[in-house]
């Protein structure tokens, strides 16, 4: 039995795919290019295999025969393009045929492959304009109005996976995951909403100075570990009681940011960090400044599920792991 990764070389994908292994599983990751190497040398000591096929998840007909060579029986179909404006504005046609056309021939895929179990990916971001006046935003009753393009096609492979599976008998769980940063974050082209950790974590091993804004908002992160430690379980629930799920750390973190920023001055003194109220001098942007409700996971809480790392937890890790691997390219 195989577990196949589509985008299994971007942030989410490294993320799940070292999970995988970590716990001995048989992972197939189809991406356009190759794992990075920093990556492929970490996974190596681990007890599971990888086999690294490159591909293009718009290709249905190589899905098919790559899940029938590797006998794949659960899918993650995290191919995606993670577009900001600029992109949206540019090449709106891309964004939806990788999200939306390209997650639909995954399912087609799985099907005619017999595939047992496909955890498909959706986002906080479909709850956009939600998120400004909900407290708390629940699976259930929360609208769903995304503002982004991005946004727009992640719900619609949402509600589109959980429609298939109705027609096709699959067996969907669709994970909405919140915003994340940690480990095998990295510049691949095709994440243009990079996170200010990043941001912040780059600027440390250059040895700059960095300026964040002076008011940090609320904002709901969720570490990338535990981010793939819920998708594993989603991936394992038998009979879940529901089929569609928030991920996310279910508190608000986003104003300690600054303890990141001084972990990363203490371990390289050649780094230094200030906050500054005139945006001319921000070098660390946010995408987002308004404060902000916070995704409820309480659905996913009641399956046995719980986030491991607190803010302070995830930084120590996040800084262990940079001292080892610095940022992949």
């Amino acid at each position: 039995m195989a577990v196949m990764v589509t985008g299994g070389t971007g942030f989410v994908g490294l993320n799940l795919v070292e999970a995988l292994l970590a716990r001995g599983e048989q992972v197939v990751v189809v991406a356009p290019d190759a794992v990075p190497a920093a990556a492929r040398s970490a996974f190596a000591g681990l007890p599971g295999v990888m086999v690294e096929v490159v591909g293009d998840v718009r290709d249905t007909a190589g899905l098919i025969s790559t899940m029938r060579a590797h006998r794949v029986e659960q899918l993650f179909p995290f191919a995606a393009i993670t577009s900001g404006a600029a992109r949206e504005a540019r090449d709106p046609a891309t964004v939806i045929e990788v999200n939306l056309l390209g997650l639909i021939g995954q399912l087609q895929a799985a099907r005619d492959a017999g595939v047992r179990r496909i955890v498909a990916p959706a986002s906080g971001a479909v709850y956009g304009e939600s998120f400004w006046d909900h407290a708390l935003l629940d699976e259930e009753t929360t609208p769903c109005r995304p503002t982004s393009l991005y946004g727009v096609t992640k719900y619609a492979a949402d509600r589109s996976a959980q429609r298939l599976a109705s027609l096709w008998g699959l067996d969907v769980v669709v994970a909405r995951i919140g915003s994340l940063f940690g480990p095998w974050e990295r510049d691949t082209g095709l994440r243009d909403l990079l996170t200010p950790h990043w941001a912040l974590a780059r600027a440390a091993l250059a040895g700059q100075a960095a300026v964040l804004p002076a008011d940090l908002p609320d904002y709901a992160w969720i570490y990338s570990r535990d981010a793939a430690a819920g998708l594993l379980h989603v991936l394992d629930l038998v009979d879940p009681p529901t089929r569609v799920f928030n991920l996310c750390s279910g508190r608000n973190w986003g104003v300690v940011m600054t303890r990141w920023a001084d972990r990363l001055a203490a371990a390289y003194p050649a780094f230094s960090w200030r906050q500054s109220a005139d945006p001319a001098e921000v070098t660390i942007p946010l995408t987002e400044t308004r404060p902000r409700g916070r995704m409820d996971i309480a659905r996913l809480r009641a399956t046995g599920w719980s986030p491991r790392f607190d803010p302070d937890a995830a930084y120590a890790d996040y800084a262990a792991w940079l001292g080892q691997h610095g940022l992949p390219g």
